[in-house]
C-alpha cells in the first residue's frame, strides 16, 4: 500500500501513507457524543503525528469531560473542530 493513503481511523499511528486530511476531517467532526474512548484515540493520533498544538483543545475537552464539566468541554471541542477546519483548508 506504499504511496497510497490509508483511510484514517482514530487511534491510527503515523505511517508513510498516513491520511492527514482524514484525521483533520475526523477532528472537524468530533463531538462529545463520540465518547471519551474514541476522542482519546483521536487525540493519540494527533499527538503521534506531531499535531501537538492542534490537539491541545481536544486534550482540554477530555480533561473537562473527566470532571463532568460538559458545557466547558463542549466549548473546547468546538475550538478543536475549528482548528481542524482551518488547518485542513491549509494542508489538504
Amino acid at each position: 500500500m506504499v504511496g497510497r493513503t490509508r483511510k484514517f481511523k482514530p487511534g491510527q499511528r503515523w505511517s508513510e501513507n498516513f491520511d492527514y486530511c482524514g484525521m483533520l476531517d475526523a477532528g472537524r467532526k468530533a463531538k462529545l457524543s463520540d465518547g471519551e474512548k474514541k476522542l482519546r484515540k483521536l487525540f493519540d493520533s494527533f499527538e503521534d503525528v506531531n499535531y501537538h498544538s492542534e490537539s491541545t483543545p481536544l486534550w482540554d475537552a477530555l480533561k473537562l469531560m473527566e470532571k463532568n464539566k460538559m458545557k466547558s468541554a463542549r466549548l473546547k471541542l468546538e475550538k478543536f473542530n475549528n482548528v481542524c477546519k482551518k488547518v485542513k483548508k491549509e494542508v489538504c
